[in-house]
C-alpha cells in the first residue's frame, strides 16, 4: 500500500494531513515489518553514521545511535565572534517518495520532540531536506528531490552557487551561478555554504560533468533510494558583539 499524488496543490494538501493524522502511524506499524528484513544493512548504516558524525562533527555519539547529539563551536570571522550550537535531533524514516517532481519524506519524531518547521534534516552521508509540516508525534521534510527546493553551496575555493533538483535522475541535481572564471574538476567536492537552513559544510555530492561554462551535474552523496535514518538539526546560532568592542572599556 503507498499514497500516490500528482502535483496539484489539493492533492499534496491531501498528503500532508494524512501523514499528520493517520499515515505516521500507519507507516511505523509498516516499518516495524520491513525492519526485521532490512536489520542489517540498518545497523551497518548506523555505525558508519556514528563514526562519520564523530570524526566530521566532533559529536560525542552515545553506543545508542538513537540518543541525542549536539555540536558546539566558536568561530570568529569578518572581527565577529559567533557561538554556534547545532542540536541534532536523530529520526526514523517512515515514508520516503522520489517519483514526484515534490517529493517528501514522513519521519517518527514531531513537536514533542522539538522538531519545528524550516528545520534542516541531514544524513550521515549529506543534505536530506527541510521540515516542512509538524505534528505532535510526527513530520513531514520536502525532500532535497523537490523541483521548487534549493540549497546554496560552495565549490573548493570558496565560490557559492545554488543547488536545483530537475525532476529527472533521483542520483542527480543541478549547481548553477559559478563564474567561468572559477576552474571545477570531475569529482570535486560540493558542499553547503551556510548561508541558507543548512548548517555550513555539510556534504551534497560530487562534480561527475561541466554543462556549460556556469552549471554542473553533481551526484549526490545521499542515496535517497536507501534511506533509514536522518537527524534534524535544531540551530541556536548566536552573534555576540565584535572582538573590538568586547575588549573595549568604558571611559568615564
Amino acid at each position: 500500500m503507498g499514497i500516490v499524488f500528482s502535483n496539484n496543490s489539493y492533492q499534496q494538501s491531501s498528503y500532508i494531513n494524512s501523514a499528520r493524522k493517520v499515515s505516521g502511524k500507519y507507516y511505523a506499524q509498516k516499518s516495524k515489518f520491513t525492519d526485521y528484513i532490512r536489520l542489517k544493512a540498518i545497523n551497518d548504516s548506523l555505525i558508519r553514521e556514528n563514526t562519520q558524525l564523530r570524526n566530521s562533527l566532533g559529536i560525542q555519539v552515545n553506543k545508542n545511535p538513537l540518543n541525542d547529539t549536539s555540536y558546539t563551536r566558536v568561530v570568529e570571522k569578518d572581527s565577529v565572534k559567533q557561538t554556534i550550537f547545532y542540536h541534532h535531533i536523530p529520526a526514523k524514516v517512515l515514508n520516503n517518495s522520489i517519483e514526484m517532481k515534490r517529493n517528501y519524506i514522513t519521519l517518527n519524531v514531531g513537536a514533542r520532540d522539538g522538531i519545528k518547521k524550516n528545520m534542516a534534516v541531514i544524513s550521515a552521508k549529506g543534505v536530506v531536506g527541510r521540515i516542512t509540516h509538524v505534528s505532535a508525534q510526527f513530520s513531514v521534510a520536502q525532500s532535497l528531490l523537490s523541483d521548487k527546493f534549493k540549497v546554496s553551496a560552495t565549490v573548493p575555493d570558496g565560490t557559492t552557487g545554488i543547488i536545483s533538483w530537475d525532476g529527472k535522475d533521483p542520483n542527480l541535481v543541478t549547481l548553477v551561478g559559478i563564474p567561468q572564471s572559477v576552474k571545477i574538476k570531475p569529482w570535486d567536492t560540493i558542499r553547503t555554504s551556510g548561508f541558507s537552513y543548512f548548517p555550513e559544510n555539510i556534504m551534497i555530492g560530487r562534480v561527475v560533468q561541466a554543462l556549460n561554462g556556469t552549471s554542473y551535474n553533481v551526484w549526490l552523496s545521499q542515496d535517497f533510494r536507501n534511506l533509514h535514518y536522518v537527524y534534524v538539526i535544531e540551530d541556536r546560532t548566536l552573534i555576540e558583539r565584535t572582538v573590538f568592542e568586547d575588549s573595549v572599556k568604558t571611559i568615564e
